[in-house]
């Protein structure tokens, strides 16, 4: 007899808020990882004991909200001794919040293709539950696919999440991220002018935008969305990294010079971005700024 997805219909608030808070892809250049994927945050879902694995096969009234808080605690933390969780929690009739956590755990352990299939396979069999919820789902699944770098798959699941729930932003900043991956600039700056319309002045959207914009040669564009950003947050080093980019292709090497040694005080000296400010700082006004490393040519949240 086919299992119910009972368990899930016991904590759509907590799942849905636990989902937002994952591992985000880095937005295309960075690409290291995926903070908004995994991080179950502590505010949201209380600060859980490490050893709880044991209790589980034997605590089978365990309060099903503080079950899968452990394991997605658990997912994180330890991700082999999470799947193993979530397979015995899944046994006792755990339902969706078992499966979900075991998803997160594959993800947290590399195995980027299986944790998107078992997201996309999950999500599309949530079907008595919000709309908001299952988009949140997709959502993941393309993060998880992003990650593997199978961009078909994470525009697919990316697509349904936006057909399910249009208003939510991240959804919108995710897929301009796979279209970002696989070069496709003009969608990826509809998508983030989508994502803005939705949460005006948002800064991660503004920086990603100027970055799509100079891509595709649209410098004062691109300009004018990096000011939006330091408007909100003078100490935004991407933003300073974008608009030094953009004004050194326009020919304005004191700008461009001024914003990148500004934001190379602001950077990693070790990371990919600082690198990349060093490069244009070290070439001459008007020239094509340094590429963006490739998006993860999956994508695609």
């Amino acid at each position: 007899m086919k299992r119910r997805l009972a368990s899930i219909r016991t904590l759509p608030r907590l799942v849905a808020a636990c989902v937002r808070r994952l591992h985000c892809f880095e937005r295309w250049r960075k690409c290291s990882r995926m903070r908004r994927f995994l991080l179950v945050t502590t505010a949201v879902c209380g600060t859980i004991a490490a050893p709880w694995a044991d209790s589980v096969a034997q605590a089978p009234h365990t309060d099903p909200a503080r079950r899968y808080a452990d394991c997605m605690a658990l997912a994180r933390s330890e991700p082999k001794r999470g799947i193993e969780t979530a397979r015995a929690w899944e046994s006792a009739g755990g339902g969706a919040g078992a499966r979900h956590c075991r998803a997160i755990a594959l993800f947290e352990l590399g195995d980027h293709v299986e944790a998107g299939k078992q997201l996309e396979t999950l999500a599309r069999e949530m079907t008595g539950q919000s709309n908001a919820l299952r988009a949140e789902i997709f959502a993941q699944a393309g993060q998880a696919y992003q990650a593997a770098r199978l961009g078909e798959q994470a525009l697919s699941v990316q697509n349904a999440a936006i057909l399910l729930n249009s208003q939510n932003a991240e959804i919108w900043i995710d897929r301009s991220i796979t279209y970002a991956a696989v070069g496709a600039y003009r969608e990826a700056v509809s998508d983030l002018t989508h994502a803005l319309a939705l949460a005006p002045g948002r800064s991660d959207a503004l920086i990603l935008r100027a970055a799509a914009r100079r891509q595709l040669g649209d410098f004062k564009a691109a300009i004018a969305d990096s000011d939006a950003a330091l408007r909100g947050d003078p100490t935004a080093a991407e933003a300073m990294l974008e608009r030094g980019l953009a004004r050194r292709a326009l020919g304005d090497k004191a700008g461009s010079d001024a914003d990148l040694r500004k934001a190379l005080t602001l950077l990693p000296a070790a990371s990919e971005q600082a690198a990349r400010a060093r490069a244009a700082l070290a070439a001459p006004a008007g020239a094509p700024p340094p590429a963006s490393p490739p998006t993860p040519r999956k994508p695609a949240r």
